[in-house]
């Protein structure tokens, strides 16, 4: 699972690169598998904003995937502060499944900031994941509903995102846009929705996994403009 996460939710898709172990479990629900990562990356954009103040930022979390398709997992980043917080710590459960030559993955997110006060909030997701010819391609809706911490607002984000092999090298290029409205929806004020855009490459050297994107927004704030992202992750 990538939560859809990252759905599409980290600049990159990172999280749970892969690798798992086998873990007995009693009663009814047995684990298939239990995974878990960890990453360093020269600047966090959650949908194409820095959440790190365009710094680096140290990542990691772990799923627990059932046979039943059900999963839960927790996910969490170095951040600039938020409050008294500097990290984010996302908690996440889900289902996925296969409907003919479609997966789908739905389930609900919270976004959490240890030692802050009246910033925590929450959004369900749904992602379909399907092959266009080479490109394997998913379309993602996150909503979070109005809420308090919020603003009493709520916040719509529609990504469509890609990746496909290049060639036999080993390497993958990576393309993804997203749309945001709602409390996040308008960094700079200028009334207008936020659409973000990512092209990438991709691969593993030495035992972890690398990629390198460039990231923009229509924002014109600092935390927004366009960038490069290098990020090394390493799963278990």
């Amino acid at each position: 699972m990538k939560r859809a996460l990252s759905l599409a939710k980290r600049a990159l898709p990172l999280a749970l690169l892969g690798g798992a172990c086998l873990a007995p479990m009693t009663g009814a629900a047995q684990a298939q598998e239990i995974s878990a990562n960890v990453a360093l990356t020269t600047d966090y954009r959650f949908r194409g904003a820095s959440l790190s103040d365009e710094t680096l930022a140290i990542q990691g979390g772990f799923d627990v995937a059932f046979e039943s398709g059900f999963y839960v997992g927790t996910w969490g980043s170095s951040i600039e502060p938020v409050g008294n917080s500097e990290l984010e710590l996302d908690l996440y459960a889900g289902y996925g499944g296969t409907v003919g030559a479609l997966s789908y993955d739905v389930g609900v997110l919270g976004y959490f900031y240890p030692g802050a006060d009246d910033v925590a909030y929450g959004e369900v997701y749904g992602s379909l994941t399907g092959m266009i010819g080479i490109l394997e391609t998913t379309g993602t809706i996150a909503y979070a509903p109005e809420q308090d911490n919020l603003g009493d607002d709520d916040n719509l984000y529609l990504n469509l995102s890609g990746s496909a092999p290049l060639g036999e090298s080993g390497l993958s290029l990576s393309l993804g846009i997203g749309y945001e409205t709602g409390a996040f929806g308008d960094l700079d004020g200028d009334g207008d929705d936020k659409i973000d855009w990512t092209i990438g490459i991709g691969g593993a050297a030495y035992g972890v996994d690398w990629s390198l994107a460039y990231i923009d927004t229509s924002e014109d704030t600092d935390g927004s403009d366009a960038t490069a992202v290098f990020t090394i992750a390493k799963s278990f």
